[in-house]
């Protein structure tokens, strides 16, 4: 009985699991199925932004950087985008797919999960323009470069909590993904996307680094850029509050679950 049920729960996971990359894969066909470029515009999107801010920053306003300016800001929109990509889409991701929920009972959190690995991909797909940026300006490659997949796990659990509170309270507060158009605004100022760290005053740095996203950012910019290891400060804090960030995003997801099905 036991081994039956042990069967029946790893065929469970393996046919969520398979829903959860054929949603992701969908997800990245709708989004980019009307486009002449497909998918070029994930690469477009963090390089255009990059030109503006770099002309904006480094000609007029001359934010002085340790590394080119260019590659700097490229470094802090990367993550940037995929933080402000998965959090935008994921935020009304469940009142989208209503037709799914209503029709068949998965883990609903799958779907929020799956706009995130769309943008996952993404993500990676701009990483390797960065790393031919950081060729073009002759910046060493170290070996820190193998610290990267814990940055980009760290990034992955504050992402995901984000997106399951968000997407769980937009069932129950149509405001919210308005709310989460403008507080990822404001946010944007308040994270090192275009400026660095040492910038902030340092008497308000601790508070400004609770921030997850800055400690996140500062961890790929040392790593990448500086040749560094990062602080056991920096990346111990930046741990627990993504960690925790998705614990209380998972927690309030799964207490809104449930009426799911009658609020959409």
């Amino acid at each position: 009985m036991n081994e039956y049920a042990i069967e029946r729960n790893s065929s469970k996971s393996i046919h969520y699991f398979e829903l959860l990359i054929a949603l992701a894969k969908k997800d990245l066909k709708v989004r980019y199925k009307s486009a002449s470029l497909g998918f070029m515009w994930a690469i477009l999107n963090p390089l255009l932004m990059m030109v503006v801010l770099s002309i904006i920053f480094s000609l007029v306003f001359k934010v002085k950087t340790e590394a080119p300016y260019s590659v700097f800001v490229l470094c802090g929109l990367i993550p940037w985008t995929f933080f402000n990509f998965s959090l935008s889409c994921a935020t009304n991701s469940i009142v989208d797919n209503s037709n799914l929920i209503k029709k068949v009972y998965f883990p609903r959190e799958i779907i929020p999960i799956s706009v995130i690995l769309a943008n996952l991909f993404n993500f990676c797909l701009s990483l390797i323009i960065l790393f031919i940026f950081l060729l073009i300006f002759k910046i060493e490659i170290t070996i820190y470069y193998f610290l990267a997949p814990i940055a980009i796990i760290i990034q992955f659990f504050f992402v995901c909590g984000m997106c399951l509170l968000t997407s769980g309270l937009n069932v129950y507060f149509r405001d919210v993904r308005y709310i989460v158009e403008a507080g990822l605004l404001f946010l944007f100022y308040l994270t090192p996307v275009f400026y660095p760290v040492q910038m902030v005053p340092e008497r308000f740095r601790d508070i400004f680094m609770l921030n997850p996203m800055a400690g996140i950012i500062v961890f790929y910019r040392e790593i990448f850029l500086n040749a560094h290891l990062p602080s056991l400060y920096l990346v111990t804090t930046t741990t627990i509050s993504s960690l925790l960030m998705f614990i209380v995003g998972f927690y309030v997801f799964k207490k809104c679950e449930p009426a799911f099905a009658d609020l959409i």
